[in-house]
């Protein structure tokens, strides 16, 4: 048996957008091929907001504030490293022959970040116009286009011809509390209007209390229990980075509303894609209507035929495309020698999805 490799990854304990994609990145492309070891900036303590938002990395994940000297233990033999966020710290803590990819992040850019992504084996950039913002300004010579996916397989859905009876939801992690209340009210709104339709909000915050229409406790393994019931997903998050839900139509044939700025407008992030104007101000109390009729129009518009119900679908493939051929520099097929009477062979011992 070949033994695994071990992989590290940086990435906050938060129940965001980022968090999820280090979550799907250890457990779907990186567990069953290696050893993985998740490192968190802080602890993460039983009272933590963010505790239990995922049963399995919950109890596995390690703290850089409190852990160093199991960090260095864990990672003596580490093959690779993601950074979802920087860390000086960690990275001087590996071993010298160890690859280091961070993922580029605009919404955490610092004067700092720079030197940093230039001290790292490689930068992977999931949008276009994270490229065009951040590698050309900066001449990142080492940046590789990574548009990221969960690599999730699931049964393709059932199309439907329009979305007033549709199944709605509204992933909110990552949002303040006043985001949060504006989305409730722009669901409100679109629930007067299409009164077939069923909607949850859904994030994770250990600390408040569930409602009807708002669903607090949506951990990892429960947004996909809501994404098997979903027509429709509505993201409208307002510093969206990774594409981590348009990745989800794509993956799953469900149609999906997002505002109308990066990564969402990216090619990758096309199928079955409906857009919406990003208000002045942004996602706010004052702005729930106009974003709430935006998107009530969007799903009393019939579907005529299979190309209105799939635009942009084959966005989709280009996404798993890119995202396999960034991986694949990585993760490659290892060969084992065998030796015969006559020659040496070799045969594959692992791959990657």
């Amino acid at each position: 048996m070949v033994a695994k490799r071990t992989v590290g990854i940086f990435a906050s304990y938060d129940a965001s957008e980022k968090t999820f994609c280090a979550l799907y990145l250890a457990e779907h492309i990186l567990k069953r091929y290696k050893h993985v070891v998740w490192i968190v900036p802080d602890d993460a303590t039983a009272k933590s907001r963010y505790c239990g938002f995922s049963h399995k990395w919950g109890v596995e994940i390690i703290s850089l504030k409190s852990q160093t000297e199991r960090i260095k233990e864990e990672l003596s033999n580490c093959e690779i490293c993601f950074f979802f966020n920087e860390s000086e710290r960690l990275f001087s803590l590996l071993p010298k022959e160890t690859k280091t990819i961070v993922f580029l992040d605009p919404h955490k850019w610092t004067t700092n970040s720079r030197s940093f992504v230039k001290k790292c084996t490689h930068s992977f950039s999931v949008s276009p116009h994270i490229t065009d913002t951040l590698v050309q300004r900066n001449l990142l010579e080492n940046t590789l286009s990574c548009p990221f996916d969960h690599c999730l397989q699931m049964i393709p859905k059932v199309g439907i011809s329009s979305g007033k009876a549709a199944t709605l939801f509204y992933p909110a992690y990552d949002m303040t509390f006043f985001e949060r209340q504006s989305l409730y009210r722009v669901s409100s709104i679109v629930k007067k209007c299409c009164p077939d339709s069923k909607s949850v909000i859904g994030y994770y915050d250990m600390h408040e209390s569930s409602e009807p229409g708002k669903d607090a406790k949506t951990y990892d393994w429960k947004l996909i229990d809501y994404l098997k019931q979903t027509d429709w997903i509505v993201d409208l998050n307002p510093r969206p980075l990774m594409g981590l839900f348009s990745a989800f139509a794509g993956a799953l044939c469900v149609q999906w509303s997002c505002f109308n700025i990066s990564p969402n407008t990216d090619a990758y992030s096309a199928s079955r894609r409906h857009t919406i104007p990003y208000p002045n101000g942004g996602l706010t109390i004052a702005n729930a209507e106009e974003i709430a009729m935006h998107l009530v129009r969007q799903l009393n518009t019939s579907f005529n035929d299979d190309a209105a119900r799939n635009r942009g679908a084959g966005s989709y493939a280009k996404r798993l495309d890119g995202f396999k051929e960034a991986m694949g520099r990585f993760f490659k097929k290892k060969k084992k020698k065998r030796r015969s009477s006559t020659r040496v062979e070799t045969s594959d011992t692992e791959a990657v999805e």
